[in-house]
């Protein structure tokens, strides 16, 4: 029997095998012991530890918060035999076999898939993984954003799959009650509207029915600001029809609902690019000569967005129109037709200055991203140029999350390849082997649509690359057509920095070092801003073994774009660079790092096995490569010779660290 069940979804409960409470003491305690629980059998560095709760202290003051937190859950769990907490001088686990966790039983049930494991499953999920827990670390804020994210996505599948099982087997009610616990969940799966409404029409309560798309609207337009999806309004259509028959009166299809929808202009062409307005930023300092200041900043990040190519960035003269004005951020978004405004205030106290930022979604008026640059005005120019180089490169992936979000909502058949290619892009950056096939699978779907949309081509492309690389997929399955779309997309445009981006990946996997940093070159001198190509650039030397170069590029990439869905690739690259640089400490380190964020990249927990070998840490090798089996089976040394791109003079000092950790 479990000593320990712990449930984690809807908040934080912990108790013994005899259904008795445990208390255990302090925030940080609670979620260290959840973290533990959610890594079954994974022993954890204390550096590693810290680093995700304490990394804004010093390390004595977190190395201290870590051992109270430590004790709090030895004084917690001091009843409990057996106790499944381990500690071994560094390394700190949780023994599987004696704690029972409803996530990984939710888990578990939703991969049987049967009715009554998938209802089951539902009945486990009693809200969001730690649920009213809220923590300023940044680190276990992005870990825990992902483990949500994914928990709810299976959640949102299992529901799915029971009601279709449900409609199937005509059992009807059944399906009502699965329809109302996915709208509980997601209120904005339209699949789960449509099932209520096609339920009550047929069984004579058209009036529910009517009310039931009333609500869907209600809740579409409030929080995306677009109306349900063309095969929703039809079904509304289908069942006010059959009502006016049954009457004898003729009704028209819903004409308020396709005014706004055309007036929105969400029928727009497939390739319409959505659009930004940078408003100027506000002088706080009280000194009108300090003016020059903030409208330079504004001009410069309206210049630098204006190269990334997939926004439309409205100009300068438009935005300043509304210069020294309050105006509601839905009312710039109608007059100049924009999905998201940017805003800004430059405070100069002293000889310091601060910078304030912050994207707004017009439709919505949900703030997507803030953030706070202090400096010294040194150098006004180059503090000037740092801050727009730090905006720009920060923007475009939460423009890109804002994006993806919206396109999971709409139907499939009201989907344009803009919308494509971001749902695809919010699946790639999960970096797992299935979400990896989903992403592909939809970026195939873009370019088959829409045969001259360039950045499609490209960005299927670069996943058939990276993924053949990573594991995730058979390398030559596609790697010609790899090569073909990446061409192509150069073909369409030569000035889009992706498709200059997957011609250097496709150099970098053909071991072509030079070639490849001259592509990703040509990336940056597309968009200097380009966070993605300054990592990409350093994971091409770092596998020639230029540790040093390599880590000023993926320094970079980190400085732009601090939390990029990709910087898994830029920690996992840095412990690379380390690695070639015989800092096997350091290249656990940023290894660990890597795999916190994505812990299905398997890149990186190759790396991790030839680190903790060189190291000397054989135990740790050993165990780092059982879990690298779990994950490709199909891992030998031929595999990498073969797949993995470390060119001639750095290939074997990689095999040297995997054979030693016990590869053949």
């Amino acid at each position: 029997m479990k000593s320990l069940r712990l449930n984690l979804l809807g908040g934080v409960h912990a108790r013994d095998a005899a259904d008795r409470d445990i208390a255990i003491a302090g925030t940080k305690a609670n979620l260290l012991l959840a973290y533990l629980a959610l890594k079954p059998g994974k022993a954890h560095t204390r550096e590693t530890l810290i680093g995700l709760l304490w990394s804004d202290r010093d390390d004595n003051q977190a190395r201290g918060s870590l051992r109270q937190a430590l004790w709090s859950l030895g004084q917690g769990l001091k009843n409990v035999d057996p106790c499944p907490l381990a500690i071994d001088g560094e390394m700190i686990s949780l023994d599987p076999s004696a704690v029972d966790i409803d996530v990984s039983a939710l888990e578990k049930l939703v991969k049987q898939g049967t009715p009554i494991a998938l209802q089951s499953a539902i009945a486990l999920y009693r809200g969001e993984l730690l649920h009213g827990i809220r923590i300023r670390d940044q680190a276990f804020e992005d870990f825990l954003f992902g483990e949500r994210a994914r928990l709810h996505e299976l959640i949102v599948d299992a529901c799915k799959k029971l009601l279709d099982h449900q409609l199937q087997a005509g059992l009807t009610d059944q399906a009502v009650a699965t329809a109302k616990r996915l709208l509980e969940i997601d209120p904005l799966q339209e699949v789960a509207h449509r099932t209520l409404m096609q339920q009550y029409a047929s069984k004579g309560q058209v009036g529910l029915a009517i009310k039931q798309f009333q609500s869907c609207r209600e809740i579409f337009r409030r929080e995306l600001n677009v109306d349900p999806g063309a095969e929703t309004r039809r079904l509304l259509d289908r069942i006010r029809l059959a009502q006016s028959d049954a009457e004898g009166v003729i009704t028209r299809p819903d004409s308020t609902v396709r005014e706004h929808h055309e007036d929105r202009g969400d029928r727009a062409s497939a390739q319409e690019k959505p659009s930004i307005a940078v408003l100027p930023f506000s002088n706080l300092s009280g000194d009108p000569e300090q003016e020059y200041f903030s409208d330079g900043i504004t001009e410069d990040i309206i210049a630098a967005l204006s190269r990334l190519r997939w926004f439309l960035v409205i100009a300068r003269n438009s935005t300043f129109a509304y210069k020294g004005q309050s105006v509601d951020i839905r009312r710039i978004g109608r007059e100049l037709d924009v999905s998201y405004v940017l805003e800004g205030s430059v405070r100069k106290v002293g000889n310091r200055v601060r910078v304030s930022v912050q994207l707004v979604d017009t439709r919505s008026g949900a703030h997507h991203w803030a953030e706070k640059y202090d400096n010294e005005l040194t150098d006004i120019f180059k503090l000037q140029d740092d801050i727009t180089a730090s905006v720009t490169a920060a923007i475009l992936p939460k423009l890109v999350a804002a994006e993806s979000v919206r396109s999971q909502n709409r139907s499939a058949e009201d989907l344009s390849v803009w919308d494509l290619v971001m749902r695809a892009l919010s699946h790639y950056g999960r970096m797992t082997t299935q979400e990896s096939e989903k992403a592909i699978e939809i970026f195939r779907q873009a370019v088959q649509q829409y045969p001259d949309y360039g950045p499609a081509h490209s960005l299927l492309a670069f996943a058939l690359l990276v993924s053949g690389h990573v594991g995730w997929i058979p390398e030559s399955d596609d790697y010609q057509y790899a090569a073909e779309l990446a061409n192509r997309a150069l073909e369409l445009d030569d000035q889009d920095p992706w498709a200059h981006l997957a011609l250097g990946y496709l150099a970098f996997t053909e071991r072509q070092t030079g070639a490849s940093v001259r592509e990703y070159m040509r990336a940056l001198d597309l968009n200097p801003n380009f966070a993605t190509a300054h990592g990409y650039l350093g994971w091409a030397l770092a596998f020639d073994g230029q540790s040093e170069e390599a880590i000023r590029y993926f320094q970079q990439a980190l400085r732009m774009s601090p939390h990029d869905p990709l910087k898994a690739f830029f920690y996992s690259g840095t412990g690379v660079a380390n690695y070639y640089a015989h800092r096997y400490d350091e290249a656990v380190e940023w290894i660990e790092k890597a795999i916190l964020e994505r812990p299905g990249f398997t890149a990186a927990h190759r790396i991790l096995c030839a680190s903790f070998a060189q190291a000397g840490k054989t135990k740790q090798a050993r165990a780092a490569m059982a879990r690298l089996r779990e994950l490709q089976s199909n891992v030998s040394i031929a595999w990498i010779k073969q797949h993995v791109p470390y060119t001639e003079r750095a290939m074997p000092h990689f095999l040297d660290g995997m054979r030693k950790a016990g590869l053949e």
